[in-house]
């Protein structure tokens, strides 16, 4: 069991030390996601989720990266709850590869810290009314995928969540999936 443990965490430090820094680079990326659930004739919810990243790699494996995302979630249920919520979260997060640029398939992972603005509006049963506007601190961890298509292109897929005033047991209330484009340079 501790020669398992060992190679985890050996191979764990060479993911996080870059092994040889490559020549810096910049990398510019944009992401969107789009689902719909409808209940019945009046009755659905659906989620817009867009981001753009500006990233720069100071190592061929690490980084840092300013992120903004814009989400309007919009549910409507009948006597029941009718709402609209508009997140605009901005970023700072720390990006790690565990493989290098010449790896066709780059899997990482990201944490970070932001401000999440929210504005809603609706009300639920009864006539209670959710608060109209929160502005909070939050973490970020993400985990994604890069498929490059050239040295310069690429396509990635990621998994985020908001940490609502930054408490790691908030994980599962602010989840995102979204599919995008990266552009390097």
């Amino acid at each position: 069991m501790r020669i398992v443990l060992f190679a985890l965490a050996v191979w764990m430090l060479q993911a996080v030390i870059p092994y040889r820094a490559a020549a810096e680079s910049f990398e510019v990326s944009t992401g969107f996601s789009f689902n719909k659930s409808n209940y019945s004739d009046n009755n659905y919810s659906w989620t817009r989720r867009w981001g753009a990243t500006f990233g720069f790699h100071f190592s061929e494996r690490s980084g840092i990266e300013f992120s903004a995302q814009d989400v309007v979630d919009r549910t409507s249920i009948s006597g029941y709850e009718d709402t609209t919520f508009h997140d605009r979260i901005y970023s700072i997060n720390w990006f790690q590869s565990l493989a290098g640029r010449n790896a066709p398939l780059q899997p990482y992972f990201k944490i970070g810290v932001g401000q999440l603005n929210r504005n809603a509006s609706g009300n639920y049963a009864f006539g209670a009314t959710p608060p109209l506007e929160v502005d909070s601190v939050t973490g970020v961890l993400a985990g994604g995928l890069r498929v490059y298509l050239t040295r310069t292109l690429g396509l990635k897929g990621e998994v985020t969540s908001y940490l609502t005033g930054g408490r790691l047991s908030t994980w599962k209330d602010n989840i995102g999936i979204t599919t995008g484009l990266s552009v390097y340079f």
